[in-house]
C-alpha cells in the first residue's frame, strides 16, 4: 500500500519513539457545532497518535452531540454543576465563567486527591466533585473560554495550550451592534461597554497564560492581534480539519441503519420519516447547514432561495434538468438556548411571508412535543423549505451526499472558519458563501464569465458572493446550471484540495506538533505564575488606589460643593434679617446686630 505524505507522516508519529503524552480537553459545552466537531476531531487525531485523551465539559446530553463522544470512542467526564447557563435571561459570559470555573476547580480536586490519597472523606469529596481521583496530566487544552487557565496552569504546574476561535469580546461586540441596528440605533450603550470592560480585560490576561496559542484561519489570527495588541503575541494558524473516509457511501448507509434500528426500538414514528426524506431523489435539493443562530444569517438562504425560485419558474425549460426545487435547512438546535429557539421561530415566519410552504421536521424531540405522527407524504412533496433542526450527522452525510442536492449555502458572514463548507467539499459538493471571514480561505472561486460560465475549474470548489440576497439568487441560479461535466470537475478539485490542506492527518500533525512545543517547555516553574500573578495584583491595586483618590477627590469637591451652598443660603437669610431690622429696629426681639453667641449664658454646671 502507497501512504500519501501526510499519511506517511501520521504513521511515522504513531511509531515514533517520544513519549505519548496524557491530555485532558476543556470545553464547556459538548453539543453539536463547529468548535466541538473541532475539539472532537483534535482529540480523535491524537488518539489516534498514541496519545491518552479524556474530554471534560460541564454538560454533555447523549441526544445532542457527535457519535465519537456518545458511542465511547472518546472518553468524555462531565463535571456536574448547579451554575445555570444565563441569570434572569442575560448575563451568559458570567454564568459560563462561573461553570468552567466549577469545571477547573473540581478538575484540580480530582487529581489532587489522586496524588495525595486519604487526605479527604468520600463522602465530601463526592460532593465537591463529579470525578473520581484521576492521574496528573501531561497538558491541557483549551478551547472557546481561557478563564479557567491560570488556575490549571499555576496550580497543577502543567503546561496548557489554547485554541482560539475568535475572540469572545469581537463576537460579544458583532452580536450587540447587530441588536443595535434593530433597535435604530448606531451602537451599544455606554452601559453595555462598562459592563464587558472588565470581562474583556479578563479574557485578554488569561489568553495570555497559555503556552501556545492556536487559531483556525489567517483572518481570526489577524483578528487575535488587532483585539489583543497588548500581549504581543503571534498565534499559530491550526487549521480544522474533515476525515474524508466517513463520507465514504457504505458508511453512511451502515450509519444510517442504525439509526433506524435505534429508531425502530424507540416507536418514533417521526425519525423513520426523516430517514427516508433525506434519501428522497425526487426533488432538487439546495442545502444550509448551520445552528439556528441570529449571526449565522440563515435568512439570506431563505431570501435568495424565494427569489431564484420565480426566476427559474420563469426562465427554466424542461430540457435543463433542473425540474422543482427545495431547501432544506438542517441546523443545531438546543431548546435552552434562546437564540436558538427565537431564531428558528423567525425563519419559519420568514419563510410564511415569502410565500414558501415549509415543514419543520424535529429529530429529537420531547414527548409532549407535536407533531406526534410522521407528516403526510403530500405535504412533505409540497414543501419548499424544510427546517431539520438537531439533524443526527448520518443523516446529514446522507444529504451532502444524495445526488439531487446540487450547493451548499453556507451565509454566516465574517466567519471565523467554516467547517460546513470543508465537509460539502469533500462529498464533492458545490459551495455559495460569502467573500468574508474563513470561507475565503477554504473556497477557491469558480471565476464566473459573464456567461455564467466556470473559467477556473482546476482549482476551483464554489462561488465567493457578497451577502446580498438578489446576488446570491444569481449565483443559485449559475450553481444550478452547472453541466454534469463541471460537477466532476468541481468535485475532483474539491476533494484534492481537501486531501491536501484540510484532512485530519494534517490537523493531527500540526495539533502534536504545538503539544510536544508546549510540553518541552519544561514543567511550570513558580516564578512565571508569580510574576504573571504579581504583575496582575499590581495592576489591580494601581487600579484600586486611583479609584479611591479619584473618589476622595470627589467627596472633597462635593463637601466644598455643599459648604458654598450653606453659605449662599446663610448670606440670603442674614440679608433677610437687615432688612426686617431696618424696618423697625428689632423685628420679634430680634437684633441682627448682636452678638447672639456672645450674649448667650454659660452653660449651667452639672
Amino acid at each position: 500500500m502507497v501512504l500519501d505524505r501526510q499519511s506517511a507522516a501520521v504513521a511515522n508519529s504513531v511509531h515514533s519513539p517520544r513519549k505519548k503524552l496524557r491530555i485532558g480537553f476543556v470545553h464547556p459545552d459538548l453539543g453539536i457545532g463547529g468548535a466541538e466537531k473541532l475539539i472532537v476531531d483534535a482529540a480523535l487525531s491524537l488518539q489516534q497518535l498514541g496519545h491518552e485523551v479524556v474530554i471534560f465539559t460541564s454538560h454533555h446530553d447523549p441526544r445532542h452531540c457527535f457519535e465519537a463522544t456518545r458511542d465511547g470512542t472518546l472518553k468524555v467526564q462531565v463535571m456536574r454543576t448547579a451554575i445555570p447557563r444565563s441569570f434572569l435571561g442575560g448575563f451568559h459570559l458570567p454564568c459560563a465563567i462561573l461553570q468552567q470555573m466549577s469545571l477547573v476547580f473540581q478538575l484540580i480536586l480530582s487529581i489532587t486527591l489522586f496524588n495525595y490519597p486519604g487526605t479527604m472523606p468520600r463522602f465530601l469529596s463526592r460532593c465537591l466533585t463529579s470525578s473520581p481521583p484521576i492521574p496528573a496530566f501531561d497538558l491541557f487544552f483549551f478551547d472557546q473560554l481561557p478563564a479557567g487557565i491560570p488556575w490549571l496552569k499555576i496550580l497543577l504546574a502543567t503546561r496548557v495550550v489554547y485554541y482560539c476561535h475568535f475572540p469572545d469580546k469581537d463576537i460579544s461586540n458583532s452580536i450587540a451592534m447587530q441588536k443595535a441596528h434593530a433597535r435604530g440605533e448606531s451602537g451599544p450603550s455606554v452601559f453595555r461597554k462598562l459592563y464587558r470592560l472588565p470581562f474583556d480585560l479578563y479574557e485578554e490576561g488569561t489568553t495570555d497564560y497559555a503556552d501556545k496559542i492556536l487559531v483556525n484561519s489567517e483572518f481570526t489570527s489577524a483578528q487575535f492581534v488587532k483585539s489583543f495588541f497588548r500581549l504581543r503575541r503571534l498565534p499559530r494558524v491550526c487549521y480544522p480539519g474533515v476525515e474524508a473516509e466517513q463520507f465514504r457511501p457504505d458508511r453512511v448507509e451502515q450509519a444510517v441503519k442504525k439509526l433506524e434500528q435505534e429508531a425502530k426500538e424507540a416507536g418514533d414514528p417521526i425519525r423513520p420519516s426523516i430517514a427516508k426524506f433525506c434519501e428522497d431523489e425526487s426533488k432538487t435539493t439546495l442545502l444550509s447547514i448551520n445552528r439556528f443562530e441570529a449571526k449565522k444569517n440563515v435568512a439570506l438562504a431563505l431570501e435568495a432561495f424565494a427569489i431564484a425560485q420565480k426566476e427559474l419558474a420563469a426562465t427554466s425549460t424542461n430540457n435543463d434538468g433542473i425540474g422543482p426545487l427545495r431547501l432544506v435547512l438542517v441546523g443545531g438546535y438546543d431548546k435552552r438556548v434562546g437564540d436558538n429557539v427565537a431564531t428558528l421561530k423567525e425563519l419559519q415566519t420568514q419563510a410564511q411571508e415569502l410565500g414558501l410552504s415549509s415543514v419543520t421536521l424535529s429529530y429529537h424531540r420531547q414527548a409532549f412535543q407535536t407533531p406526534t405522527t410522521a407528516p403526510a407524504a403530500d405535504e412533505l412533496a409540497k414543501a419548499s423549505v424544510i427546517f431539520l433542526p438537531s439533524l443526527p450527522m448520518a443523516l446529514i452525510h446522507t444529504l451532502l451526499l444524495n445526488p439531487t442536492t446540487k450547493a451548499l449555502l453556507y451565509t454566516p458572514t465574517d466567519e471565523h472558519f467554516g467547517i460546513v463548507p470543508l465537509e460539502a467539499m469533500a462529498c464533492g459538493l458545490p459551495v455559495l458563501a460569502c467573500n468574508t471571514g474563513g470561507p475565503v480561505e477554504t473556497v477557491v472561486d469558480l471565476a464566473l464569465s459573464a456567461d455564467g460560465e466556470p473559467t477556473n475549474l482546476s482549482a476551483g470548489t464554489g462561488l465567493l458572493r457578497h451577502p446580498s440576497a438578489s446576488i446570491w439568487a444569481v449565483s443559485i441560479t449559475a450553481l444550478l446550471r452547472l453541466s454534469p461535466s463541471h460537477r466532476d470537475q468541481i468535485a475532483t478539485a474539491a476533494k484534492q484540495r481537501i486531501r491536501d490542506k484540510f484532512s485530519t492527518e494534517v490537523l493531527s500533525l500540526a495539533l502534536e506538533k504545538a503539544c510536544y512545543d508546549a510540553y518541552e517547555l519544561g514543567r511550570v516553574r513558580g516564578d512565571e505564575g508569580l510574576y504573571q500573578w504579581g504583575s496582575s495584583l499590581a495592576v489591580l491595586l494601581v487600579m484600586s488606589i486611583l479609584f479611591w483618590v479619584n473618589v476622595y477627590f470627589s467627596h472633597d469637591k462635593f463637601l466644598a460643593f455643599q459648604a458654598a451652598k450653606l453659605a449662599k443660603e446663610k448670606d440670603k437669610w442674614m440679608a433677610e434679617l437687615r432688612s426686617l431690622g431696618g424696618a423697625g429696629g428689632v423685628a420679634d426681639g430680634l437684633n441682627p446686630t448682636a452678638d447672639h453667641v456672645a450674649q448667650a449664658p454659660p452653660p449651667t454646671p452639672m
